[in-house]
C-alpha cells in the first residue's frame, strides 16, 4: 500500500510521546511492507533536523517543506481574532505547494494524517486529488485547551485557552465529520470524538513500547531519586512541573531529606529561572539522547499531569523499564494499567505526596508495581501488534 503521511513536527529525537507517538508506527508500519513518503516541517535546528533525517530515511521517503514553523508569538498574535492557533501555525503555502508537487508525482493508496493540526490538508487533498483520508487523533486537541483554561491561575492564559479551545473543538470537529476513518489513540478520546461528531466512523489504537530498548536494570543502580520526563515547549508539562515542585516537592524534602528530583526534557534547562526550582536537590539536565541511564537511577516516576489528552506514552517507558510510577489520572488517561496493581493514581497533592513516600519507605511494594507493570507492557504494547491494527483500518476504509 502507498501511503502518504503528514505529520505536524518532525519526530525526533525520541524523548518525547509526540515524537515517539509518530516515528515508531511510521517505522513498524514500514516495516509490514507499505510504501510511505512522510512530509512534515523542519525543525528549527538544522542540525536536529539532519539528525532525523537520517533516522526516517531508513523506512521511508521523507519531504520537508523549506522553512521551519512560525514562532508561537506570532501565531498567537495572528490568531488575536480568529483561527486557531495550533492549527492556523502549521498552515503555509510552502506545504500546499509541496503536497501539489508531491501528488503530481506519485499515485497513493490513501493519506494519513497525524493529528488535528494538519486536518486542513487532509480535506484539501480530499477534495482536490479524491484521495481517501484518515485521521490519527493524538488528542483530542480541543479537550487539552480546555482543561488548561480550567486549572491555569494566570487570567490572560484562562481567557487565551477558552477562546482556542472553541475555535479548536469547531475545527476539530470538522475533521472528524469529514475524514473517512478516525483513529483514536484511547477510548476516552473516543467517547470525546464520538461526543462531538457522532457520525464519525472511529477506531481505538494505542501506542506502543520497545520492550527490547527499555528493560528493568540492576536495583543496585537506583539513587534516592524522583523522576520527570518531558519538554515544556507542551504546556501541560510545565504546569505539572510547576503544581510538583510547588505544592509538592517541598512536602517531599521535609520528610525524607535524602530524596532528589530529576528533570529531563527539552527547554528544562531554562526552570533554573524560576524560584520553584532552585534547589540543590532538583537536576534540571534538559535533553540528553538517551534516559535510560536516568531510568535506571530513580526509584520512582512521576507524572502529575493536569491537563491533557490521548496517551502518555512515557508511561508505556516507566512501565517497559519496570519502573514504580505516581500519576494523577489525566497523567495515566488511555493506557490499562490498574491503580494499585501497575502504578499508584493520586490527585490531590497531599495523597500525591504519600503515595511517593510510601514508595520510598516500602521497596517490596515499590518492586511489585514494576514487576507488573512490566508484564503489561510485554503483553500488550508492541509496536508490530500496533502497526497491524493500522493496516487493517487502511484496509477497511479502502474496501469502503
Amino acid at each position: 500500500m502507498r501511503i502518504l503521511q503528514l505529520a505536524p513536527r518532525i519526530p525526533y529525537p525520541l524523548i518525547d510521546g509526540g515524537a515517539i507517538g509518530i516515528f515508531k508506527p511510521t517505522e513498524a508500519i514500514a516495516a509490514l511492507g507499505h510504501e510511505i513518503t512522510f512530509v512534515t516541517f523542519p525543525d528549527s535546528d538544522p542540525t536536529l533536523t539532519s539528525e532525523a533525517l537520517s533516522k526516517l530515511q531508513q523506512f521511508c521517503r521523507v519531504e520537508l517543506v523549506n522553512r521551519p514553523l512560525p514562532s508561537r508569538n506570532l501565531t498567537l498574535l495572528k490568531t488575536m481574532f480568529s483561527g486557531a492557533y495550533p492549527i492556523e501555525r502549521r498552515m503555509m503555502p510552502e506545504m500546499y505547494d509541496l503536497l501539489r508537487r508531491i501528488l503530481a508525482e506519485e499515485k497513493y493508496d490513501l493519506v494519513h494524517v497525524d493529528g488535528a493540526q494538519m486536518g486542513k490538508y487532509g480535506l484539501w487533498i480530499k477534495k482536490e486529488f479524491g484521495l481517501p483520508i484518515i485521521l490519527r487523533e493524538h488528542n483530542f486537541e480541543a479537550l487539552i485547551y480546555k482543561r488548561f483554561a480550567q486549572t491555569t491561575r494566570n487570567p490572560l492564559a484562562r481567557i487565551i485557552a477558552s477562546i482556542h479551545a472553541e475555535r479548536v473543538l469547531r475545527d476539530e470537529t470538522h475533521f472528524l465529520n469529514n475524514f473517512d476513518g478516525v483513529i483514536a489513540i484511547s477510548a476516552e478520546d473516543k467517547t470525546h470524538i464520538t461526543q462531538a461528531a457522532p457520525k464519525s466512523k472511529t477506531w481505538v489504537i494505542p501506542a506502543g513500547v520497545d520492550t527490547s530498548f527499555f528493560q528493568p536494570q540492576p536495583a543496585e543502580l537506583e539513587q534516592n531519586s524522583i523522576l520527570w520526563v518531558g519538554g515544556i515547549d507542551w504546556e501541560p508539562n510545565l504546569d505539572a512541573l510547576e503544581f510538583f515542585a510547588k505544592e509538592m516537592f517541598p512536602q517531599i524534602v521535609k520528610r525524607h531529606p535524602e530524596i532528589t528530583w530529576t528533570i529531563v526534557g527539552s527547554g528544562t534547562q531554562s526552570l533554573v529561572k524560576n524560584e520553584a526550582f532552585r534547589s540543590e536537590k532538583i537536576k534540571l539536565l534538559g535533553r540528553i539522547p538517551d534516559i535510560r541511564g536516568e531510568l535506571g537511577k530513580a526509584k520512582v516516576m512521576i507524572c502529575p499531569l493536569r491537563v491533557g489528552g490521548g496517551m502518555r506514552l512515557k508511561l508505556l517507558d516507566f512501565f517497559a523499564t519496570g519502573k514504580a510510577i505516581v500519576s494523577t489520572h489525566i497523567g495515566a488517561e488511555g493506557n490499562l494499567g490498574i491503580d494499585g496493581e501497575h502504578l499508584l493514581l493520586r490527585d490531590d497533592p497531599q495523597s500525591f505526596v504519600d503515595a511517593v513516600i510510601m514508595l520510598f519507605e516500602q521497596p517490596e511494594i515499590r518492586r511489585q508495581l514494576g514487576a507488573s507493570a512490566r508484564e503489561l507492557a510485554e503483553s500488550t504494547y508492541s509496536w508490530q501488534s500496533v502497526a497491524e491494527k493500522f493496516s487493517n483500518v487502511y484496509r477497511e476504509v479502502l474496501s469502503q
